[in-house]
Protein backbone atom coordinates (compact mmCIF):
# COMPACT_ATOMS: atom_id res chain seq x y z
CA UNK A 1 0.00 0.00 0.00
CA UNK A 2 1.52 3.30 -0.87
CA UNK A 3 1.28 6.60 0.92
CA UNK A 4 -1.88 8.05 -1.06
CA UNK A 5 -3.60 4.46 -0.30
CA UNK A 6 -2.91 4.83 3.29
CA UNK A 7 -4.09 8.43 3.69
CA UNK A 8 -7.57 7.54 1.96
CA UNK A 9 -7.94 4.58 4.42
CA UNK A 10 -7.53 6.77 7.08
CA UNK A 11 -9.92 8.99 5.96
CA UNK A 12 -12.35 6.32 5.53
CA UNK A 13 -11.54 5.61 8.74
CA UNK A 14 -11.88 8.31 10.45
CA UNK A 15 -15.44 8.96 8.91
CA UNK A 16 -17.20 5.96 11.24
CA UNK A 17 -17.22 7.57 14.30
CA UNK A 18 -16.76 4.96 17.49
CA UNK A 19 -20.61 4.14 18.76
CA UNK A 20 -19.15 4.55 22.34
CA UNK A 21 -18.45 8.80 21.28
CA UNK A 22 -22.02 8.39 19.47
CA UNK A 23 -23.27 12.03 19.63
CA UNK A 24 -19.77 13.46 21.05
CA UNK A 25 -18.81 15.20 17.38
CA UNK A 26 -22.59 17.11 17.34
CA UNK A 27 -21.55 18.55 21.01
CA UNK A 28 -17.84 19.65 20.43
CA UNK A 29 -19.39 20.98 17.15
CA UNK A 30 -22.05 22.97 18.95
CA UNK A 31 -19.82 24.05 22.08
CA UNK A 32 -17.51 25.60 19.00
CA UNK A 33 -20.23 26.98 17.15
CA UNK A 34 -21.46 29.04 20.49
CA UNK A 35 -17.98 30.06 20.99
CA UNK A 36 -17.56 31.16 17.50
CA UNK A 37 -20.47 32.74 17.37
CA UNK A 38 -21.57 31.30 14.05
CA UNK A 39 -17.90 31.91 12.71
CA UNK A 40 -17.54 27.91 11.95
CA UNK A 41 -15.67 27.26 8.70
CA UNK A 42 -17.11 24.25 6.59
CA UNK A 43 -13.86 21.73 6.01
CA UNK A 44 -13.26 19.93 3.08
CA UNK A 45 -13.29 15.90 3.63
CA UNK A 46 -10.86 15.29 0.81
CA UNK A 47 -8.34 17.88 2.80
CA UNK A 48 -6.01 16.33 5.54
CA UNK A 49 -5.48 19.93 6.90
CA UNK A 50 -9.32 19.62 7.46
CA UNK A 51 -8.97 16.41 8.81
CA UNK A 52 -6.33 17.62 11.32
CA UNK A 53 -8.56 20.80 11.96
CA UNK A 54 -11.53 18.42 13.07
CA UNK A 55 -9.05 16.54 14.98
CA UNK A 56 -7.32 19.69 16.50
CA UNK A 57 -10.95 20.80 17.24
CA UNK A 58 -12.36 17.38 18.95
CA UNK A 59 -9.19 16.86 20.67
CA UNK A 60 -9.71 20.06 22.24
CA UNK A 61 -13.64 20.18 23.20
CA UNK A 62 -13.95 16.26 23.70
CA UNK A 63 -11.12 13.98 25.89
CA UNK A 64 -13.23 10.64 24.69
CA UNK A 65 -12.68 11.56 21.29
CA UNK A 66 -8.58 12.18 21.79
CA UNK A 67 -8.77 9.37 23.62
CA UNK A 68 -10.91 7.12 20.75
CA UNK A 69 -7.91 8.35 18.20
CA UNK A 70 -5.10 7.70 20.10
CA UNK A 71 -3.91 4.98 18.14
CA UNK A 72 -4.37 7.43 14.78
CA UNK A 73 -0.72 7.59 14.61
CA UNK A 74 -0.61 10.84 11.47
CA UNK A 75 -3.17 12.78 13.07
CA UNK A 76 -1.82 12.34 16.82
CA UNK A 77 1.60 13.43 15.72
CA UNK A 78 0.29 16.33 14.01
CA UNK A 79 -1.06 17.99 17.18
CA UNK A 80 2.24 17.25 19.26
CA UNK A 81 4.10 18.84 16.93
CA UNK A 82 1.47 22.12 16.68
CA UNK A 83 0.85 21.60 20.53
CA UNK A 84 2.99 24.67 22.40
CA UNK A 85 2.35 27.18 19.18
CA UNK A 86 -1.05 28.96 19.09
CA UNK A 87 -0.72 30.70 15.72
CA UNK A 88 0.27 27.34 13.96
CA UNK A 89 -2.29 25.19 16.10
CA UNK A 90 -5.00 27.89 14.04
CA UNK A 91 -3.33 27.99 10.73
CA UNK A 92 -3.34 23.66 10.90
CA UNK A 93 -7.46 24.31 11.83
CA UNK A 94 -7.74 26.69 8.99
CA UNK A 95 -6.36 24.42 6.30
CA UNK A 96 -2.63 25.51 6.03
CA UNK A 97 -0.85 22.28 6.30
CA UNK A 98 0.38 20.62 2.71
CA UNK A 99 0.36 17.32 2.96
CA UNK A 100 4.29 16.35 1.64
CA UNK A 101 4.58 12.80 2.98
CA UNK A 102 8.03 11.89 1.01
CA UNK A 103 10.84 10.05 3.17
CA UNK A 104 14.70 9.47 1.97
CA UNK A 105 17.43 6.96 3.62
CA UNK A 106 20.70 7.60 3.86
CA UNK A 107 23.51 5.30 5.80
CA UNK A 108 20.29 3.71 7.54
CA UNK A 109 18.80 6.97 8.60
CA UNK A 110 15.24 7.42 7.57
CA UNK A 111 14.41 11.59 7.11
CA UNK A 112 10.10 11.55 6.93
CA UNK A 113 9.10 15.80 5.00
CA UNK A 114 5.49 14.96 6.57
CA UNK A 115 3.94 18.52 6.59
CA UNK A 116 4.58 22.72 5.11
CA UNK A 117 3.36 24.93 6.67
CA UNK A 118 3.17 28.20 4.92
CA UNK A 119 2.29 31.92 4.36
CA UNK A 120 3.39 35.04 3.02
CA UNK A 121 5.61 35.54 5.87
CA UNK A 122 7.12 32.07 6.69
CA UNK A 123 7.86 28.37 6.26
CA UNK A 124 7.66 25.60 8.33
CA UNK A 125 8.88 22.36 7.61
CA UNK A 126 7.88 19.33 9.81
CA UNK A 127 10.21 16.17 10.04
CA UNK A 128 10.61 13.42 11.17
CA UNK A 129 13.92 11.17 11.52
CA UNK A 130 14.12 7.64 12.54
CA UNK A 131 17.96 6.35 13.57
CA UNK A 132 20.72 5.51 16.02
CA UNK A 133 21.59 8.29 16.98
CA UNK A 134 20.27 10.98 20.22
CA UNK A 135 19.45 13.70 18.49
CA UNK A 136 19.35 15.96 15.33
CA UNK A 137 19.93 18.88 13.60
CA UNK A 138 18.70 19.90 9.99
CA UNK A 139 20.04 22.54 8.04
CA UNK A 140 18.26 24.10 5.21
CA UNK A 141 18.96 25.15 1.41
CA UNK A 142 16.32 26.50 -0.89
CA UNK A 143 15.93 27.15 -4.51
CA UNK A 144 13.96 26.83 -6.97
CA UNK A 145 12.79 24.76 -9.98
CA UNK A 146 15.13 25.64 -11.81
CA UNK A 147 17.97 25.61 -8.85
CA UNK A 148 18.25 29.05 -8.36
CA UNK A 149 18.99 29.38 -4.56
CA UNK A 150 16.36 32.01 -2.86
CA UNK A 151 17.60 34.96 -1.30
CA UNK A 152 15.58 37.29 1.35
CA UNK A 153 15.31 34.79 3.89
CA UNK A 154 16.30 33.51 7.19
CA UNK A 155 16.58 30.12 8.13
CA UNK A 156 16.17 28.82 11.58
CA UNK A 157 17.24 25.34 12.93
CA UNK A 158 16.08 23.17 16.24
CA UNK A 159 17.35 19.88 17.37
CA UNK A 160 15.17 17.00 18.02
CA UNK A 161 14.92 13.53 18.97
CA UNK A 162 14.40 10.71 16.83
CA UNK A 163 10.96 9.43 16.16
CA UNK A 164 9.37 12.55 17.25
CA UNK A 165 7.13 14.66 13.97
CA UNK A 166 8.76 18.41 14.40
CA UNK A 167 8.53 21.64 13.23
CA UNK A 168 12.39 21.74 12.99
CA UNK A 169 13.64 23.89 10.42
CA UNK A 170 11.87 27.78 9.66
CA UNK A 171 12.31 29.69 6.88
CA UNK A 172 11.49 33.58 7.63
CA UNK A 173 11.17 35.91 4.99
CA UNK A 174 13.03 39.30 5.44
CA UNK A 175 12.84 41.28 2.56
CA UNK A 176 11.00 42.10 -0.79
CA UNK A 177 13.89 39.95 -2.99
CA UNK A 178 12.16 36.33 -1.43
CA UNK A 179 10.29 34.61 -4.13
CA UNK A 180 7.58 31.81 -3.46
CA UNK A 181 8.53 29.22 -6.48
CA UNK A 182 6.45 27.20 -8.30
CA UNK A 183 8.06 24.08 -7.23
CA UNK A 184 10.54 24.44 -4.21
CA UNK A 185 13.90 22.46 -4.26
CA UNK A 186 14.71 21.65 -0.65
CA UNK A 187 18.57 20.24 0.73
CA UNK A 188 18.27 19.36 4.37
CA UNK A 189 21.66 18.74 5.43
CA UNK A 190 21.32 16.19 8.72
CA UNK A 191 23.58 15.90 11.32
CA UNK A 192 23.13 13.68 14.13
CA UNK A 193 25.04 13.70 17.66
CA UNK A 194 24.84 11.05 19.99
CA UNK A 195 23.30 11.58 24.04
CA UNK A 196 20.66 13.45 24.53
CA UNK A 197 19.31 16.69 22.99
CA UNK A 198 20.51 18.86 25.91
CA UNK A 199 23.75 17.96 26.39
CA UNK A 200 27.24 19.56 27.77
CA UNK A 201 28.56 22.17 25.25
CA UNK A 202 30.76 21.33 22.70
CA UNK A 203 34.55 22.32 23.20
CA UNK A 204 35.61 25.63 21.98
CA UNK A 205 36.68 25.91 18.18
CA UNK A 206 39.19 27.92 16.78
CA UNK A 207 39.19 29.66 13.23
CA UNK A 208 38.91 27.11 11.05
CA UNK A 209 38.14 24.28 13.00
CA UNK A 210 35.46 22.02 12.83
CA UNK A 211 33.55 18.93 14.95
CA UNK A 212 33.29 15.79 13.35
CA UNK A 213 29.54 14.43 14.08
CA UNK A 214 28.59 11.02 14.48
CA UNK A 215 26.28 11.22 11.34
CA UNK A 216 26.05 13.22 8.41
CA UNK A 217 23.72 13.00 5.29
CA UNK A 218 22.19 15.10 2.96
CA UNK A 219 18.48 14.71 1.62
CA UNK A 220 16.56 16.29 -1.57
CA UNK A 221 13.08 16.81 -1.85
CA UNK A 222 10.94 18.61 -4.63
CA UNK A 223 8.30 20.58 -3.65
CA UNK A 224 5.05 21.88 -5.31
CA UNK A 225 4.23 25.15 -3.64
CA UNK A 226 0.46 25.50 -2.70
CA UNK A 227 0.69 29.61 -3.24
CA UNK A 228 -3.44 29.77 -2.96
CA UNK A 229 -2.97 31.43 0.66
CA UNK A 230 0.19 33.80 0.21
CA UNK A 231 -1.97 36.61 0.14
CA UNK A 232 -3.46 35.96 3.43
CA UNK A 233 -2.22 39.07 5.85
CA UNK A 234 -3.91 41.59 7.97
CA UNK A 235 -1.82 44.85 8.20
CA UNK A 236 -1.41 47.76 10.43
CA UNK A 237 0.34 50.43 9.55
CA UNK A 238 2.85 52.27 10.57
CA UNK A 239 1.42 54.92 13.49
CA UNK A 240 2.48 58.19 14.78
CA UNK A 241 5.74 58.63 16.79
CA UNK A 242 5.35 57.67 20.75
CA UNK A 243 7.65 58.41 23.50
CA UNK A 244 8.84 55.43 25.06
CA UNK A 245 10.98 55.50 27.82
CA UNK A 246 12.75 58.37 26.95
CA UNK A 247 13.26 57.48 23.04
CA UNK A 248 10.83 57.87 20.00
CA UNK A 249 9.63 54.76 18.20
CA UNK A 250 6.60 53.82 15.94
CA UNK A 251 4.79 50.50 15.33
CA UNK A 252 3.34 48.37 12.72
CA UNK A 253 1.68 45.04 12.47
CA UNK A 254 1.87 42.22 10.03
CA UNK A 255 -0.66 39.33 11.05
CA UNK A 256 -0.07 36.76 8.59
CA UNK A 257 -2.04 33.08 8.96
CA UNK A 258 1.00 31.10 11.26
CA UNK A 259 2.37 34.54 12.86
CA UNK A 260 2.40 38.25 13.83
CA UNK A 261 5.58 40.63 12.70
CA UNK A 262 5.52 44.00 14.70
CA UNK A 263 8.11 45.98 13.04
CA UNK A 264 9.60 48.72 15.12
CA UNK A 265 11.15 52.08 13.48
CA UNK A 266 13.42 54.09 15.57
CA UNK A 267 13.64 57.95 15.42
CA UNK A 268 17.45 59.09 13.80
CA UNK A 269 17.45 61.71 17.08
CA UNK A 270 17.24 58.81 19.24
CA UNK A 271 20.01 59.09 21.74
CA UNK A 272 19.98 55.07 22.38
CA UNK A 273 19.38 52.29 19.87
CA UNK A 274 16.90 49.78 21.00
CA UNK A 275 18.37 45.78 21.36
CA UNK A 276 15.32 44.25 22.49
CA UNK A 277 11.79 44.24 24.04
CA UNK A 278 9.52 42.00 25.37
CA UNK A 279 5.78 42.35 24.64
CA UNK A 280 2.42 41.13 24.04
CA UNK A 281 -0.97 42.63 22.14
CA UNK A 282 -4.08 42.41 23.65
CA UNK A 283 -7.40 43.01 22.10
CA UNK A 284 -10.79 44.96 22.97
CA UNK A 285 -12.13 41.37 24.54
CA UNK A 286 -8.62 40.69 26.88
CA UNK A 287 -7.33 38.32 24.05
CA UNK A 288 -3.21 38.30 24.67
CA UNK A 289 -1.29 37.20 22.03
CA UNK A 290 2.32 36.76 22.90
CA UNK A 291 5.61 37.65 21.77
CA UNK A 292 8.06 34.92 20.68
CA UNK A 293 6.03 31.96 19.24
CA UNK A 294 7.60 28.53 20.27
CA UNK A 295 9.55 27.87 17.75
CA UNK A 296 10.08 30.99 15.52
CA UNK A 297 12.79 33.55 15.51
CA UNK A 298 12.37 35.83 18.38
CA UNK A 299 13.31 39.17 15.77
CA UNK A 300 14.24 39.47 12.52
CA UNK A 301 16.15 42.69 12.11
CA UNK A 302 13.65 45.16 13.49
CA UNK A 303 10.57 42.98 13.26
CA UNK A 304 10.33 41.16 16.12
CA UNK A 305 7.38 37.90 16.08
CA UNK A 306 4.25 36.92 18.15
CA UNK A 307 1.45 35.19 18.50
CA UNK A 308 -1.00 35.88 15.07
CA UNK A 309 -4.59 38.26 15.04
CA UNK A 310 -5.15 37.18 11.51
CA UNK A 311 -8.41 34.91 12.61
CA UNK A 312 -9.13 36.37 15.21
CA UNK A 313 -9.32 40.15 13.30
CA UNK A 314 -9.96 41.82 16.63
CA UNK A 315 -11.68 45.86 16.18
CA UNK A 316 -8.62 47.42 18.45
CA UNK A 317 -5.36 46.18 19.29
CA UNK A 318 -3.42 47.32 21.98
CA UNK A 319 0.67 46.91 22.41
CA UNK A 320 1.64 46.54 26.02
CA UNK A 321 5.65 46.72 26.35
CA UNK A 322 6.67 44.73 29.29
CA UNK A 323 11.01 44.77 29.03
CA UNK A 324 13.09 46.89 27.02
CA UNK A 325 16.55 46.59 26.19
CA UNK A 326 18.63 49.98 24.94
CA UNK A 327 22.27 50.30 23.29
CA UNK A 328 24.36 52.91 24.05
CA UNK A 329 26.56 54.03 21.19
CA UNK A 330 29.00 55.34 23.47
CA UNK A 331 29.12 52.04 25.25
CA UNK A 332 29.19 49.64 22.99
CA UNK A 333 32.25 48.15 23.02
CA UNK A 334 33.84 47.12 26.37
CA UNK A 335 37.80 46.71 26.58
CA UNK A 336 38.67 43.44 28.87
CA UNK A 337 42.72 43.66 29.90
CA UNK A 338 43.34 39.61 29.77
CA UNK A 339 45.92 39.22 32.22
CA UNK A 340 44.36 41.05 34.85
CA UNK A 341 40.99 39.66 34.19
CA UNK A 342 39.00 42.63 34.44
CA UNK A 343 36.90 44.82 32.28
CA UNK A 344 38.44 48.36 31.55
CA UNK A 345 35.00 49.93 30.95
CA UNK A 346 31.88 49.92 32.26
CA UNK A 347 29.44 46.74 32.22
CA UNK A 348 25.57 46.85 31.87
CA UNK A 349 24.26 47.26 35.62
CA UNK A 350 24.38 44.05 37.14
CA UNK A 351 26.90 42.41 34.74
CA UNK A 352 29.90 40.84 36.30
CA UNK A 353 32.69 39.27 33.87
CA UNK A 354 35.51 36.58 34.82
CA UNK A 355 38.37 35.27 32.63
CA UNK A 356 40.13 32.37 32.53
CA UNK A 357 43.26 31.54 30.34
CA UNK A 358 43.79 28.12 29.89
CA UNK A 359 47.45 26.47 28.93
CA UNK A 360 45.60 25.18 25.76
CA UNK A 361 45.45 28.71 24.36
CA UNK A 362 42.15 28.99 25.06
CA UNK A 363 40.82 32.19 26.68
CA UNK A 364 37.53 31.69 28.02
CA UNK A 365 35.30 35.28 29.02
CA UNK A 366 32.46 34.75 31.05
CA UNK A 367 29.65 37.29 31.23
CA UNK A 368 27.65 37.05 35.02
CA UNK A 369 24.22 38.35 34.72
CA UNK A 370 20.47 38.38 36.96
CA UNK A 371 18.28 35.93 35.78
CA UNK A 372 15.76 37.47 34.86
CA UNK A 373 12.37 37.38 36.92
CA UNK A 374 11.05 34.17 35.23
CA UNK A 375 13.49 32.01 35.44
CA UNK A 376 13.42 29.65 38.34
CA UNK A 377 14.52 26.04 39.07
CA UNK A 378 11.94 24.35 36.52
CA UNK A 379 11.99 26.82 34.17
CA UNK A 380 15.76 28.41 33.42
CA UNK A 381 15.81 31.38 31.29
CA UNK A 382 18.77 33.81 29.76
CA UNK A 383 18.96 36.36 27.73
CA UNK A 384 21.90 37.91 25.66
CA UNK A 385 24.59 39.98 26.82
CA UNK A 386 27.34 39.70 24.79
CA UNK A 387 26.76 41.45 20.99
CA UNK A 388 28.80 38.06 20.04
CA UNK A 389 31.82 39.58 18.35
CA UNK A 390 35.11 41.43 19.49
CA UNK A 391 38.02 43.30 18.59
CA UNK A 392 41.86 42.92 18.65
CA UNK A 393 43.87 45.53 19.57
CA UNK A 394 44.47 46.09 15.48
CA UNK A 395 41.23 46.58 15.25
CA UNK A 396 39.40 43.59 13.43
CA UNK A 397 36.33 42.83 13.91
CA UNK A 398 35.92 38.74 14.49
CA UNK A 399 32.95 37.12 15.65
CA UNK A 400 33.18 34.16 18.23
CA UNK A 401 32.12 31.08 16.55
CA UNK A 402 30.25 29.38 19.60
CA UNK A 403 28.95 30.22 22.67
CA UNK A 404 27.10 28.60 25.64
CA UNK A 405 24.64 30.00 28.10
CA UNK A 406 24.65 28.14 31.83
CA UNK A 407 23.42 27.89 35.31
CA UNK A 408 25.73 26.62 37.07
CA UNK A 409 26.90 27.40 40.54
CA UNK A 410 30.78 27.51 40.19
CA UNK A 411 32.82 27.70 36.85
CA UNK A 412 36.72 26.06 36.83
CA UNK A 413 35.80 24.18 39.37
CA UNK A 414 39.03 22.44 40.61
CA UNK A 415 41.34 24.56 38.90
CA UNK A 416 43.14 27.87 40.22
CA UNK A 417 40.75 29.80 38.54
CA UNK A 418 37.84 28.46 40.29
CA UNK A 419 34.74 31.14 40.37
CA UNK A 420 31.84 31.08 42.46
CA UNK A 421 28.60 32.15 40.43
CA UNK A 422 26.26 34.56 42.40
CA UNK A 423 23.21 32.81 43.23
CA UNK A 424 20.60 34.01 40.94
CA UNK A 425 22.66 34.30 38.23
CA UNK A 426 23.60 32.62 35.28
CA UNK A 427 26.75 32.28 32.64
CA UNK A 428 26.87 33.45 29.21
CA UNK A 429 30.29 31.76 28.48
CA UNK A 430 32.48 32.86 25.32
CA UNK A 431 36.31 31.36 24.25
CA UNK A 432 38.85 32.93 22.75
CA UNK A 433 41.22 30.42 20.84
CA UNK A 434 44.52 31.00 19.80
CA UNK A 435 44.42 34.81 21.03
CA UNK A 436 48.10 35.59 22.66
CA UNK A 437 46.97 39.61 22.99
CA UNK A 438 46.83 41.00 26.57
CA UNK A 439 43.52 43.14 26.10
CA UNK A 440 40.74 42.78 23.66
CA UNK A 441 37.47 44.52 23.37
CA UNK A 442 33.96 42.65 23.61
CA UNK A 443 30.61 44.21 21.57
CA UNK A 444 27.36 44.33 23.81
CA UNK A 445 24.03 43.46 23.04
CA UNK A 446 22.63 46.24 25.62
CA UNK A 447 24.00 48.44 27.80
CA UNK A 448 20.35 49.28 29.56
CA UNK A 449 17.92 46.54 30.46
CA UNK A 450 14.61 47.29 31.68
CA UNK A 451 11.90 44.97 33.62
CA UNK A 452 8.75 47.18 33.54
CA UNK A 453 6.29 46.56 36.76
CA UNK A 454 3.61 48.81 34.92
CA UNK A 455 4.25 48.05 30.65
CA UNK A 456 4.32 50.99 28.56
CA UNK A 457 1.20 50.78 26.12
CA UNK A 458 0.89 52.32 22.74
CA UNK A 459 -2.66 51.98 20.45
CA UNK A 460 -2.52 50.07 17.09
CA UNK A 461 -5.77 50.76 16.14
Amino acid sequence: MNRNEEYNALLRELEQVPPALDGTVDRARARLRRRRAGRWCGIPAASLAGVAAAFVLLVNYSMPFAQACSTVPVLRELMAAVAFSPSLKLAVEHNYAQYIGEEQIQNGVKLRLEYLILDQGQLRFFLKVDGPHGHYMASADLADGDGVPLEGCAISSSAFDPGELTGAVSVHVSDDTFRFPEVLRLTLHLEGEDGGAVDVPRPALGDGEETTPAYEGDFFFEIPLDASHLNDVVSIPMGDWVEVDGQLLRFALDSYPTYGRLTVEEHPDNTASLAGLDFYLEDETGNKYEDNPSGSLSALGNAHMCDTTFFADPAHLTLHITRLEWLDPDRAWVTVDLEQGVALDPLPDGVELAVNRTEDSVTELAFLAPEPPESDEYHMVSYQVCGGSYRAPGGETCYFNTHSSLHVGELWYGTDAAFTVPEGYFVELYPLVGYDAPTVELSLHFTQRKDLDTPISVTLK
